[in-house]
């Protein structure tokens, strides 16, 4: 091969070097959450305020996101970070990067662990499925918890993630339930504590709050 061939071969290849390390540093396109069904299968970034954060079977994350009532669902298919996002709250902001796809005809954002980032931290409520994974770091706290009703008795009622996996007891004693019903959406305010009795955790009931959002019964899995 004579020289000039191999000088070809030389400033291709750094050519290539060159755009992929370039690539590296370009972010994609921030796409407001309204936008987001226009740009089926492209990489992009959008923002929103976190409305339901949920672990599934396999501990991949979901979360859902809003902002100017438009929801998005994301789904983090990297357990790397699930420490991390275990440890966002409802009502925190985040950045979040990913390729746009079709989900049972939904639109969601298939992302990373390390493409989520929090903007800002609004509050201090967690959801029921992070309560779940790890109840005995919330043992003898007053916390708030996110979730939807279930199985609503006279004074006791559960809480549960958007699918129903994970249910939280809630004793009611002192505050009047009559009114909620299966698939409010609420936020539970209580000290949380372990029944030895019974052998499992529950929340006694101080506050609560509902939201405006029922969850989609014809959707439960």
């Amino acid at each position: 091969m004579d020289s000039i061939g191999k000088a070809v071969i030389i400033f291709s290849l750094l050519g290539i070097c060159i755009l992929y390390g370039i690539s590296l540093f370009v972010e994609p396109p921030y796409v407001p959450l309204k936008e987001v069904a226009v740009h089926e299968t492209a990489l992009i970034r959008t923002k929103g305020v976190i409305t339901d954060l949920s672990v599934t079977e396999y501990g991949n994350v979901r979360m859902k996101i809003r902002e100017n009532q438009t929801e998005l669902l994301i789904f983090v298919d990297s357990t790397d970070k699930r420490n991390e996002l275990l440890n966002l709250s409802y009502g925190d902001k985040v950045e979040a990067e990913g390729r746009v796809q079709v989900y049972e005809g939904r639109y969601e954002l298939v992302a990373s662990g390390n493409a989520i980032k929090k903007l800002t931290h609004e509050s201090d409520i967690s959801f029921v499925s992070q309560i779940a994974m790890r109840p005995a770091e919330y043992e003898g706290r007053r916390i708030s918890v996110a979730g939807y009703a279930e199985d609503v008795y006279k004074r006791i009622f559960y809480l549960s993630d958007e699918k129903g996996k994970y249910r939280m007891r809630v004793k009611a004693d002192d505050i009047p339930i009559s009114e909620l019903q299966k698939g409010d959406k609420i936020i539970a305010e209580g000290l949380f504590s372990y029944d030895p009795e019974n052998m499992r955790y529950e929340l006694n009931l101080v506050a609560l709050k509902h939201c405006d959002v029922r969850r989609d019964m014809h959707n439960e899995a």
